[in-house]
């Protein structure tokens, strides 16, 4: 029962995700570049949220401990 299947979970479309490479694919592709150029936005993105959580966390714990 813990680890039921979420039925409003979509399956895989392996049609979907195949024409959506051919349409990457027609628009010219991705660059050589595009793919850090991507993963370091993500990380502008993320990390100060992950560390304004962590804070915000500390800050409680040193409020219910102090």
């Amino acid at each position: 029962m813990m680890f039921k299947r979420i039925k409003w979970l979509k399956k895989p479309n392996k049609e979907a995700e195949e024409q959506l490479r051919e349409d990457i694919a027609n628009e010219g592709g991705l660059d050589k570049k595009d793919l850090p150029a991507m993963i370091l936005s993500a990380m502008i993105i993320f990390i100060p949220v992950a560390l304004v959580v962590l804070v915000a966390l500390c800050l409680i714990s040193w409020l219910f401990f102090f």
